[in-house]
């Protein structure tokens, strides 16, 4: 496209900036197949830690949404001026507390703490990895390929995925050596629970946090 266009007069161009903390939510949610496309209704609450409206002039606590209310859109989230939604504040959601015309957009370290360790996102992360599994069989290299895909829209290159194959490999030798990790990334004991799928649990979340995924291009 620069090559044809390179003043942009057709406008087939645009900055890339990092998305908004909804789009970064609600796109990890999509790929990873767990986004509710139900509309309207309440507010709803998803998983946060116990404590995050605690205020010495409030009892009103943060109440876990059941079912798919816990997998909806960032704009149904429930929002406490006080007390905003922690993951979005950090991606420069704004308190509402008063007007404003722009948000501005930082980059700072605990943006990609929260991608890389929230719980939230851990969960997209394991069901974006039995996704993968399911969809492309028992192929480590297949299923990394079809991620990467899924996140980014396009294929991985040779040299991208012989990263992501030594992450995995390094993952799986570290889970096979111990049972009671592979069941903390998995977080419960299922059939999910075997040191191959927390390896590619490991993977995902890595997929996840690339700036191509978080960045608008």
């Amino acid at each position: 496209m620069l090559q044809k266009d390179p003043y942009n007069k057709f406008y087939a161009r645009g900055p890339r900036v990092r998305l908004s903390a909804e789009q970064v939510r609600d796109q990890a949610l999509f790929v990873s197949g767990l986004l509710s496309n139900k509309m309207y209704g309440p507010g709803v609450m998803p998983f946060q830690p116990e404590g995050i409206w605690n205020s010495p002039y409030s009892p009103a606590q943060w109440r876990l949404s059941k079912g798919e209310d816990q997998y909806r859109r960032g704009v149904y989230i429930y929002w406490k001026r006080t007390a905003a939604y922690p993951s979005m504040t950090t991606f420069d959601g704004t308190s509402r507390e008063v007007c404003t015309a722009r948000r501005i957009r930082t980059n700072t370290p605990l943006q990609a703490l929260v991608t890389l360790n929230d719980s939230a996102y851990i969960e997209m992360a394991r069901n974006f990895a039995y996704r993968v599994q399911k969809e492309t069989g028992a192929d480590v290299s297949g299923q990394i390929k079809k991620g990467y895909e899924l996140a980014t829209g396009h294929a991985i290159t040779e040299n991208e995925l012989s990263i992501l194959m030594g992450l995995y490999k390094n993952a799986l030798d570290k889970f096979s050596k111990d049972e009671s990790k592979t069941c903390e990334m998995i977080g419960m004991n299922d059939e999910h629970n075997n040191p191959g799928t927390a390896a590619m649990v490991v993977v995902c979340n890595a997929i996840l946090n690339l700036d191509e995924v978080v960045t608008k291009t």
